[in-house]
């Protein structure tokens, strides 16, 4: 039963898996389907020591094969699908239509991974959701098998020392940063990124690299220093402001 209390709380989160549009049904269509699979097969434990636990199990299992709960299930998927995938976040092209105070050709593309300290990542992400810069964008060449959803959403949450509630019915979700984390291993080749923190500056068929455990501002500040950019004084100033 625990197994299926943890499907539920998937889809608040599935925004910030990086797939293609054609792919976000399938992919919350499979969480909705194994939840019901699970939900219309999970096993009451017995509890011969206590009637009250074997009648709040048997409630359980109704409230989540109910109708109501069925539905709420399947708005859920909907506004996912509708509202949280609008523009398909996992894909560059349409990440960077939105304008900032890049100009249009340029791009900033952090390069970070999860062998960093979560700490590290935290303070980029909390950085980049108060930039508001669709042109600034956090990359990851990609995870160990099967640590990616994990990872995800651990890494996103506001306060890492928040924990999920996960009852059924009125979960307590922990706040979470909305900034997409692209899966990009193309641009790790590109640029030779073999150091993490890295920043990558790109200007048409111009681009600039640094590296080093260091605040976006200061980074961003050792790029613009030799491009004279007035969109990265533009970032740099709006950093300071936060």
């Amino acid at each position: 039963m625990l197994h299926v209390l943890r499907l539920i709380p998937l889809l608040f989160w599935l925004w910030l898996i990086p797939v293609q549009a054609d792919e976000l049904g399938d992919v919350v269509s499979r969480v909705m389907a194994q939840a019901r699979k699970d939900g219309a097969t999970m096993a009451l434990p017995v509890n011969s020591h206590n009637e009250e636990g074997r009648m709040a199990a048997e409630e359980t299992a109704r409230k989540f094969s109910s109708s109501g709960f069925q539905e709420k299930l399947e708005c859920e998927q909907r506004r996912i699908t509708e509202e949280v995938f609008p523009e398909a976040p996992g894909e560059l092209a349409e990440l960077e239509q939105a304008q900032g105070r890049l100009a249009r050709e340029e791009k900033v593309y952090l390069f970070v991974s999860s062998s960093m300290p979560d700490e590290t990542v935290h303070v980029y992400l909390e950085v980049l959701d108060g930039a508001d810069e669709p042109n600034l964008i956090m990359l990851m060449r990609g995870f160990v098998p099967g640590e990616r959803e994990n990872y995800l959403i651990r890494i996103a949450k506001k306060d890492l020392g928040c924990s999920d509630q996960l009852q059924l019915g009125d979960p307590d979700v922990c706040e979470r940063y909305e900034v997409p984390i692209v899966l990009k291993p193309s641009l790790f080749d590109k640029y030779e990124i073999t150091q993490v923190p890295a920043l990558v500056y790109e200007k048409g068929e111009e681009a600039w690299k640094v590296t080093g455990d260091a605040t976006l501002e200061y980074l961003l500040g050792r790029i613009s220093r030799d491009t004279k950019s007035s969109g990265l004084e533009g970032l740099i100033t709006t950093l300071r402001g936060h």
